[in-house]
């Protein structure tokens, strides 16, 4: 994935487009999450990627807001896609973010 073109192609959408971009970003997050935890209790619970998940759906919530009530102060696009989209070491972490990504582009686009 080039994230330079993503940039673009995201800060090139109108704010109401990127605000439904992201909101279906944390959507294909929560699909992911569910990869961590069975739901019937008995598997156990990957608390590492589970938080990852938790702190990314929290910066991403407070990103969506700050697009809508166009608050200056808020994180540039390049800094946000950059943050979701750079290479991480732990390979699972990178394959979900990635995976939720693609996907959330395919309905988006």
């Amino acid at each position: 994935m080039n994230i330079e073109s993503e940039i673009k192609h995201f800060s090139e959408m109108s704010p109401l487009d990127q605000a439904r971009f992201m909101t279906r970003f944390m959507y294909e997050l929560t699909l992911e999450a569910r990869n961590f935890y069975s739901p019937t209790g008995e598997q156990a619970i990957d608390a590492n990627k589970l938080r990852f998940i938790n702190e990314i759906q929290h910066r991403i919530t407070r990103f969506i807001e700050q697009i809508l009530i166009d608050d200056p102060a808020r994180t540039s696009n390049e800094a946000m896609l950059r943050l979701l989209l750079a290479p991480r070491t732990e390979k699972s972490v990178d394959g979900l973010v990635q995976a939720a990504y693609v996907r959330t582009i395919q309905v988006v686009a």
